[in-house]
Parts: structure tokens; C-alpha cells; sequence
């Protein structure tokens, strides 16, 4: 059936060869700076799917918040969310309170209204919404649909998003609910093909349909990560592909801070 719930992959993440550039490659330009919205990437690429970038939904360069700004965020997402543990890239290292992902470091879309997700203050096992009413975070920053894109078709993926945003926000209505984009990923993903960068800059506009229909703020944070191809610069991802290496995690955060949400 087309809205059957299918878990996501789990398979091992192998590091990539890494290969040797002939000497006699031209230099590559300068990359844009990222507040060009990557534009380039998908007038260059017609394959990838661009954003809407007049939309008023999308993070425009701001001031360096700073690290305080950082530290009162709460990140909800699946493996590449579980990286800022991993790399220790927030307050408190491995010991965070401020991601919440599953018990085995990751999640999928599909599951989101059933998945428990380990409450950092605790341990205990919640689901995302009961963590939502429980600990009703100041800044909650979503990172979702990585692990769903292969099998989910618009609709389905929309309807379990939206779902998900739309609870959130009633029951824990103080919350600044962000939706971030999903992240580029390379052809050294064991599994490309099943997902590739044409698929997540397609889920990504979807992403921002789904923050201009629930007014959420959304982070372009793929422009950031992103070659001239559309795929993730090899320095920001960890060797396998997809899930980010230290140095692209503090470019995210980095991206965060200097796109800051400001109420009016």
C-alpha cells in the first residue's frame, strides 16, 4: 500500500576510498558565500529540485547570535541530529540535554508519532510529543525526512510532518518551532540510489511548504553544506557519505547562529 509504514534502512556505513585529484585539474572557483542562497547550485544542477527563495518562511542572514543562542536550542532529528552527541558538539558533550533522537541514535519520519526518543533529563523513553508537553523547549529545531524519503511519496511525507509540527505547536505553544533542511549527502552513501541529492532538495521544498503552512521559520542549511553538484563538500561529511563530520556540524551551527530567529 502507498502509505505503508516501512522502516528505514540501518545498514553499516563503510569510509569512503579516498581518491586521488589529476594534476592537471584546473583550480576550482571560489564558492559563493552561503547568504547567496545557493542559488547557483540548482540553476547549474536542473536536476535538484530549487527552493522558493521570495518565500518569508526562510532564515535570512542575521548577526552572530553567539553560543547563547546555541545552547538554548533543542534538536530533534534522526542520525545526522545524533552527531552533535557524537562529536560532543554541544554543551554538556556526550552528556547533551539538547538533542532528542531515538534510543538508538536515530528515527525515521514514518514513525514519528510512535518512535520514543530518550529524554536527555531523564532517560526515560518518551514520545516526541510527550517530551514536547513535558519539557516545552524555548527553541526546537527539527531535522526530519532523511530516513523516509526512499519509500515516501509527497503526500505521505507532508501528511506525517505537518502532523508532527502541528502537535508539537499545540502542546507546547511557548515553543519556536524551526524546521531545518534536510542534509546533502554524497555519492559514497552505500545506499545512493535508493536516496539521492535529487530526492532531498525535492523533500526540502516540501519542508518549506510544511513551515509556510504551519508558520514555522526554516533553515537552509543544505546551501551551506553543499558543492557546486549539489552534494556534500567532502570536508563536511564523516566518510560515509551522509552523516556530517565535527568541522560541517560547527558550519551548521555556525549557519544557525547567523541566521538566527528574531521575534518581532
Amino acid at each position: 500500500a502507498a502509505n505503508q509504514k516501512a522502516p528505514a534502512p540501518s545498514p553499516p556505513f563503510p569510509l569512503y576510498a579516498e581518491t586521488a585529484v589529476p594534476a592537471s585539474s584546473p583550480p576550482l572557483p571560489p564558492a559563493p558565500t552561503p547568504d547567496s542562497f545557493a542559488s547557483y547550485i540548482y540553476e547549474s544542477n536542473p536536476n535538484l529540485t530549487a527552493l522558493d527563495y521570495s518565500s518569508t518562511a526562510i532564515l535570512p542572514p542575521t548577526e552572530d547570535a553567539g553560543q547563547e543562542y546555541i545552547d538554548n536550542i533543542t534538536f530533534l532529528g534522526d542520525s545526522t541530529t545524533y552527531g552533535f552527541i557524537f562529536y560532543e558538539s554541544l554543551a554538556g558533550g556526550r552528556n547533551t540535554k539538547q538533542v532528542w533522537t531515538g534510543f538508538d541514535g536515530t528515527m525515521t519520519l514514518s514513525f514519528q508519532d510512535s518512535v520514543l526518543i530518550k529524554d536527555p533529563e531523564d532517560g526515560t523513553g518518551r514520545t516526541i510529543r510527550q517530551c514536547a508537553q513535558l519539557r516545552k523547549p524555548d527553541f526546537l529545531v527539527v531535522t526530519l525526512g532523511l530516513n523516509g524519503i526512499s519509500f515516501m511519496g509527497e503526500e505521505y511525507f507532508i501528511s506525517e510532518y505537518k502532523s508532527l509540527i502541528t502537535d508539537i505547536k499545540a502542546l507546547s505553544p511557548e515553543t519556536t518551532v524551526v524546521l531545518q533542511s534536510i542534509y546533502p549527502i554524497s555519492q559514497n552513501y552505500i545506499y545512493w540510489g535508493s536516496i539521492t541529492n535529487d530526492m532531498v532538495t525535492r523533500a526540502n521544498s516540501w519542508v518549506l511548504q510544511i513551515a509556510e503552512e504551519t508558520s514555522c521559520p526554516y533553515l537552509d542549511t543544505y546551501s551551506v553544506l553543499a558543492a557546486d553538484d549539489g552534494s556534500i563538500k567532502r570536508q563536511f561529511e564523516s566518510g560515509d557519505g551522509i552523516h556530517l563530520s565535527p568541522e560541517g556540524l560547527d558550519t551548521v551551527l555556525e549557519y544557525i547562529r547567523t541566521h538566527a530567529y528574531i521575534s518581532e
